[in-house]
């Protein structure tokens, strides 16, 4: 069965160009906690190297697998396992994870994780109106897996695609697909709903090398901002009868339109929406915040009387995004394409990895409505390529995601 390690103690952070001297850290981190929030702009833009050790857990299956899991690292990052590069990652906000199964041996390694917060020629965001801080803010796990498990090397992703649609009746589909690594026939994907109150309402097996399945809930529970309703979809890897791998997602049961003329409107109901923009920081944490902070965040939102989130202005924590589907708001969740455009491919394929992670790893999220292509982006003028780069993020996104609308912040 898959076992999630948390790492977040014992690291040595060091400075390669010796800024500030060497420290012991635990992990969420920013090194820009204090000098990041006068406003100014002269915070520390640097490298810093996070260093410990770990112990490859154990496998109790032949061909198990480790993954090192980063919640987010600001803004690229570098990982190594005794020595050797496991991965490299651009964009400061969003899980990216390195199978290191291979690197591994018997008793203590050394993790590195080399993370820099300075401006390269291809990355977003560039130039924005709030501090870049440096670090890894979020945290990093050991995830030990065997050998035939729920996808974990495609963008960051939890391994599974929920979509719930109200029927005319009531009820509700879910169509659901998990994504199962090393599969044989041997294998299927046992699925399971549970309603809001614990109870199941609906299950199926699908092989696990075609897992797609659709399923009936009738008296659906609907989400909304006034009756946050989250339901649990439950998937369980199995080889004749025992279980390999497991996966749990809350989902939400709703539709919205937007109309010129309407506004918006959930399950039908018109709901104007009001609400605020947040940011991920306080003051001598940086963005570097504890669960408790992220849901203290979303509480005190909802105390002044907003119903919807603005997520300015990349990828903010799966907590919050957790937070928002529990407590009930209609959130936009956008990247960096922030004030300044950078011509020329790398920086659009970083805008559009960075839009297919925000996607794919957010994509079961209720409180989620409108993806955001673009924010401000027009400070720095406009040209045919930067309205030829929105076209394409614009495809992208109803590619990944038909079920949603897009916006830019303009």
């Amino acid at each position: 069965m898959r076992e999630i390690i948390s790492l977040n103690e014992n690291w040595t952070l060091s400075f390669p160009k010796g800024e500030r001297p060497t420290e012991q850290v635990t992990l969420p981190h920013t090194w820009n906690a204090v000098d990041g929030m006068d406003g100014n702009g002269s915070y520390l833009r640097t490298t810093g190297v996070y260093t410990r050790t770990f112990t490859a857990p154990k496998q109790p299956l032949a061909g198990g697998r480790t993954y090192i899991e980063v919640l987010a690292a600001a803004l690229s990052a570098t990982v190594k396992v005794n020595g050797t590069v496991a991965t490299t990652h651009e964009g400061g906000y969003s899980i990216f994870r390195a199978d290191v199964t291979d690197l591994c041996h018997d008793g203590e390694n050394e993790l590195t994780i080399e993370v820099s917060n300075e401006d390269t020629p291809s990355m977003y965001p560039s130039s924005a109106d709030f501090t870049f801080y440096g670090g890894l803010y979020r945290g990093v796990n050991l995830i030990s897996v065997p050998n035939t498990h729920f996808e974990l090397d495609y963008f960051g992703g939890p391994g599974i695609k929920v979509t719930p649609k109200p029927a005319a009746d009531g009820g509700a589909t879910f169509e659901i697909k998990s994504y199962v690594t090393n599969p044989d026939e041997n294998f299927t994907v046992q699925y399971s709903i549970e309603d809001p109150y614990g109870f199941e309402v609906a299950s199926a097996t699908r092989p696990a090398d075609n897992t797609a399945v659709t399923l009936y809930v009738p008296d659906a529970e609907l989400w909304s901002m006034d009756e946050p309703n989250l339901y649990t979809v439950i998937a369980r890897l199995q080889r004749c009868n025992e279980s390999y791998d497991d996966l749990y997602v809350n989902v939400g049961v709703r539709s919205y339109t937007v109309t010129p003329d309407g506004g918006f409107s959930i399950n039908g109901v018109p709901t104007p929406l009001r609400g605020v923009s947040r940011h991920q920081d306080r003051l001598y944490k940086g963005n570097a915040l504890s669960i408790d902070d992220h849901y203290e965040d979303a509480q005190m939102i909802k105390e002044v009387g907003a119903n919807t989130i603005r997520l300015a202005h990349y990828q903010h924590s799966q907590d919050f995004y957790n937070a928002c589907d529990s407590i009930g708001f209609a959130v936009w969740a956008e990247i960096p394409f922030i004030s300044v455009f950078k011509p020329g491919e790398d920086a659009h394929a970083h805008c559009r990895r960075e839009m297919t992670e925000l996607i794919i790893q957010n994509y079961n999220h209720p409180s989620i409505m409108f993806w955001g292509i673009s924010n401000e982006i027009l400070i720095g003028g406009i040209s045919q390529e930067l309205v030829e780069r929105h076209h394409d993020l614009q495809k992208l996104c109803k590619e990944l995601d038909p079920t949603r609308s897009t916006t830019i912040a303009h």
